[in-house]
């Protein structure tokens, strides 16, 4: 570094270890000469654990009130609780926190970012935090910004299939725990109870209610009144926010599905504009959101979570007209849910933030 060239910024993640803050480091690898320094902060069982950054490794620090002394930017890759807890010392000593957990959601004075929309949005932040939507919101949430950019949005019904990982670790356990309840029992799933009865002995300590393997459960979260589900009312709450569309209406319904990384989502949107699919399309392709279209001309040309698993693009493919309304679309949306739907855009952030990487000032 010479001496006209300004000092870089750094940057902490915590909760490094977890699946999220794993993906933030493999990420930063491919992003890492935008920040002079990179610390890892953890609990106490992580301490001294050398984690693989590109080809070197970096050693995870204890986390106390003075670990961010210094730091520009905590990435807080943790459950809420811990957000909750630490990022007020983060505040404190100057640092931006950018949390990837629902801890500051439904805080007025936090905005909710994603950048490919409401980028500007990041730099209000009167406690010096900025929060991310939920994996799903933020999978959906390019799409819809740049469709209702074109034709102005009135009504988004959506159904979310949403892999284990969005429980975090013990989900992705949980899902290979029943797998192998039912080695060996290959007609399994033909008769009422089957399910359920091979998995009886496993722990009780499932995040999901009802088996997961060779099932699919129409339940993610908390009930909250009404047969809706707090992560149905999250996501609603969220597109709304990022939107900046209050009066959206919005209907979300979630299910748990059998696979371990990417969410899909199934989406019938109503605009105030007549839309044609080809237009559409187009728009997607032209709006830099960071998505990519299928062209599916032969009805087959889809993209699947096996497919996009991985990747950093939302994948949008069946862009269909609903017969008979020529202001409505249906078409599905695919992303990684750990990489995209929370690293990638924790770290976009970031770099807004401090104004380095892609957003380094001219």
């Amino acid at each position: 570094m010479t001496a006209n060239q300004p000092e870089r910024p750094v940057l902490a993640v915590v909760g490094p270890t977890g699946l999220v803050g794993q993906a933030v480091i493999d990420v930063l690898a491919t992003r890492a000469d935008a920040w002079g320094d990179v610390r890892l902060f953890g609990s106490d069982r992580s301490v001294g654990r050398r984690m693989l950054f590109g080809v070197d490794e970096l050693e995870v620090e204890p986390l106390d009130s003075e670990s961010f002394a210094g730091v520009d930017v905590a990435i807080f890759a943790t459950p809420a609780d811990v957000s909750a807890k630490w990022a007020p010392f983060a505040t404190a000593s100057d640092c931006l926190v950018v949390d990837t957990s629902a801890a500051f959601r439904d805080d007025d004075d936090v905005p909710l970012v994603v950048p490919e929309v409401n980028a500007a949005a990041a730099f209000e932040h009167p406690r010096g935090i900025v929060a991310m939507p939920s994996g799903p919101a933020i999978v959906m949430l390019p799409v819809l910004a740049t469709l209702h950019e074109h034709w102005s949005l009135t009504h988004v019904t959506a159904t979310s299939m949403q892999a284990v990982t969005g429980a975090g670790k013990r989900g992705a356990e949980r899902l290979y725990e029943e797998v192998s309840a039912l080695t060996g029992h290959p007609r399994i799933g033909q008769m009422p109870g089957d399910v359920r009865r091979y998995v009886a002995d496993l722990p009780d300590d499932s995040p999901f209610p009802a088996p997961i393997v060779s099932n699919v459960v129409p339940w993610v979260g908390e009930h909250v009144g009404g047969g809706w589900s707090s992560e149905e009312n999250d996501i609603a709450h969220e597109l709304r926010d990022v939107l900046a569309l209050p009066q959206l209406r919005v209907a979300v319904t979630c299910v748990q599905v059998p696979i371990v990384t990417t969410h899909m989502s199934t989406l019938h949107v109503s605009f105030d504009k007549k839309v044609k699919p080809d237009d559409a399309r187009r728009a997607i392709v032209e709006g830099a959101n960071g998505a990519i279209v299928m062209p599916d001309e032969n009805g087959t040309d889809w993209p699947t979570p096996a497919d996009a698993v991985g990747t950093d693009p939302v994948w949008v493919g069946r862009v269909r007209q609903v017969e008979s309304n020529p202001h409505t679309l249906d078409f599905i949306v695919c992303g990684d849910n750990i990489r995209k739907g929370a690293a990638l855009n924790a770290l976009q952030i970031a770099e807004m933030l401090v104004g380095v990487g892609r957003y380094a000032q001219a």
